[in-house]
């Protein structure tokens, strides 16, 4: 596809395969009034979907028309589709052509004056208040509440020849209303695409190692594998450690404007990711089941989750997450080396208490809370929905099973013994392995 709008783009073309993983290159000329990108992670589906986004807004026949983009809660959107679309500017060589602004957030292409209008679901009234809109882009689709919200991009499009909502997710849940109201009934105007991270060449070009990594959780997380590895419906099972962890819109914040810490958990990686999680303890007043005491909620975000970081990478990536100093980290104490340079750093890093039985101790210290997880927060809910528990002698057991994809939950266990001062029988076993946190 080649435009005439100036020479620079005219000689820009972005017909030319090499661009592009090549099981979407047929999307680019799909007119379908509903597309959906669908399969496992990694699978490239997002950044083609940005791809094809930036590429149509150089459309003539699009001058100054819009492009909605959403998410479920707005707050999300600006590190997934937008950094998404920006990528995608920049190997184009164009990032130049367009202007950029994340307050507010937006996108606007300076050629076309073909706008990117960002919006959430959590704010169903801006969606309503969109007028000349042809396109949209509703990514992690399955996070949303029903039919009824892709229904109403669509009402947003209208006056307009051809318009297209695009819906990029991965088939968490066989009893998605995704699954069960578009995938199995067919809707002749909904076209699916399949993919997996076997398709995304470009990928694993780069990241050779990470089919060894899915590929390690086929046997020992099967739900785990089928819906991020071949890209296929999940089923919810029996023995789920975790079995009702809320997702919340947003973190909260202090009364100057920052997010309310009050610790932080961090599991160490190496070629496995390094996880850190923001941790906040709140009262609920959510009405309590019968005979039981009300649970505070405990609410965690997931900052970091990045693999190869050594000791200077990672202060590194603390600097430009913002990680506080003035902060409490409970750190795996499995690595003494790393919290040394963290805290040469100025970091304020404890190691974490382990004694025989402590993973199960800090999966019941969890338990305790309302387990909430803010959305956007995606690797740490993938973990919980499907960390299990252990099977001897073909029953459950609580011990979790072994060899599960649990990096962020490991630093959520951590940070959770900051707010649960654990009851050690014999706190100089406990001592060997850790000084305590609380020296």
């Amino acid at each position: 596809m080649t435009t005439t709008v100036t020479p620079r783009v005219q000689i820009y073309d972005f017909s030319n395969p090499d661009l592009y993983n090549p099981t979407y290159i047929p999307l680019m000329q799909n007119k379908s009034e509903f597309l959906h990108l669908w399969g496992s992670a990694g699978s490239g589906k997002s950044r083609f979907e940005a791809q094809k986004e930036i590429v149509k807004s150089f459309l003539p026949q699009r001058a100054r028309r819009k492009t909605i983009v959403a998410r479920k809660v707005f707050a999300t959107l600006k590190e997934s589709c937008y950094d998404e679309l920006k990528v995608a500017m920049f190997e184009f060589g164009l990032s130049d052509l367009f202007k950029c602004t994340t307050s507010p957030l937006h996108i606007t292409n300076l050629v076309t004056d073909v706008e990117f209008t960002f919006r959430g679901f959590d704010n169903i009234e801006k969606i309503k208040s969109i007028v000349g809109a042809d396109r949209a882009w509703y990514e992690e689709t399955t996070e949303g509440s029903g039919m009824a919200e892709i229904t109403q991009l669509r009402t947003r499009l209208r006056g307009f020849k051809e318009v297209q909502v695009t819906c990029t997710y991965n088939p968490v849940d066989e009893h998605n209303w995704i699954n069960e109201e578009i995938h199995e009934k067919g809707l002749k105007e909904h076209y699916l695409h399949h993919s997996t991270w076997r398709d995304n060449i470009k990928m694993l070009a780069k990241d050779p190692n990470y089919e060894n990594f899915i590929e390690s959780t086929r046997l020992s997380q099967p739900n785990y594998y089928r819906v991020y590895g071949q890209g296929l419906w999940g089923r919810v099972e029996e023995g789920l450690i975790y079995d009702d962890i809320q997702i919340i819109p947003s973190f909260p914040l202090d009364d100057r404007g920052r997010m309310d810490i009050h610790q932080y958990g961090l599991d160490f990686g190496s070629t496995n990711p390094s996880a850190l999680i923001a941790q906040h303890v709140q009262d609920s007043f959510e009405p309590a089941p019968i005979g039981k005491a009300r649970k505070k909620n405990l609410i965690n975000e997931l900052l970091m989750y990045k693999s190869g970081l050594d000791g200077p990478n990672m202060i590194r990536e603390f600097e430009r997450i913002g990680v506080r100093k003035d902060i409490i980290i409970i750190a795996d104490s499995a690595r003494p080396e790393m919290i040394r340079t963290l805290r040469d750093a100025g970091y304020r890093v404890r190691p974490c208490i382990k004694f025989a039985g402590s993973v199960l101790s800090g999966i019941n210290d969890v338990r305790k809370f309302n387990f909430q997880i803010v959305a956007g927060s995606k690797e740490l809910i993938k973990e919980s929905r499907n960390y299990m528990k252990g099977k001897k002698e073909g029953r459950w057991v609580e011990e979790p099973a072994k060899y599960q994809v649990d990096h962020g939950l490991d630093a959520v266990r951590y940070a959770v013994q900051k707010a649960v001062v654990p009851q050690v029988k014999d706190k100089k076993k406990a001592r060997s392995h850790s000084q305590s946190m609380f020296d």
